[in-house]
Formats: structure tokens, sequence, C-alpha cells
């Protein structure tokens, strides 16, 4: 399994529109990766920081495929561009993406 985090600082004035990412967001890349090896989508809104401080992050996505290969299909498919233009319909946060390994 291949999994990529998508993580969305939070910034002094930005906004993050919660509803748009859970309702049509993650629907839309369910939909566009479904059948690219997408195993799931998992989405964690920050609360607090450690000490009760407001979070660092607005959200962090874990977005899972079958393989490295079905990974790199999808970030390098014909839906890529659609997906991540989609990204200021919810933020004007740019996201920092990482491909991970699991230990």
């Amino acid at each position: 399994m291949a999994t990529v985090s998508v993580i969305y600082p939070r910034a002094a004035g930005a906004q993050f529109d919660f509803d748009y990412y859970i309702q049509t967001h993650v629907p839309l890349v369910e939909a566009r990766w479904g059948d690219a090896g997408l195993q799931g989508v998992q989405a964690f809104r920050g609360v607090a920081g450690p000490d009760g401080a407001e979070p660092p992050y607005f959200l962090i996505a874990l977005v899972g495929f079958v393989s490295d290969e079905a990974l790199a299909g999808a970030l390098g498919g014909p839906h890529a561009a659609e997906i991540m233009g989609d990204i200021p319909n919810f933020t004007g946060v740019q996201p920092v993406i990482q491909v991970n390994e699991a230990l």
C-alpha cells in the first residue's frame, strides 16, 4: 500500500471550508481515482496543539492506494489537475504533499 499525506498548514487570515472539503472534494477524489487503485481517504481536522493552543494545521488527509504504481499513475494521470484545481474552492492554503512508506 502507498499513502500520501496532504497537510494544510494554518496561516494568518487563511480560511478552510470543511463542509466543502468533506461533501465535495473528497467525493471528487474518490470518483476520479476510485478505478485507479484508490483505497480510501482519511481526513483529520486539527482541533488543538499539544498545549491546547490553536493547531498548526487545518487538516491532514491520508490518501491510500493499493500500490506505488497505482499512486504514481493517479498523480501523473488525467485527473490530478482537476483534483488539485479544486483546492481553491475550499482554501487558499497551499497544501504540503508527501508520499509515505510504512515502516
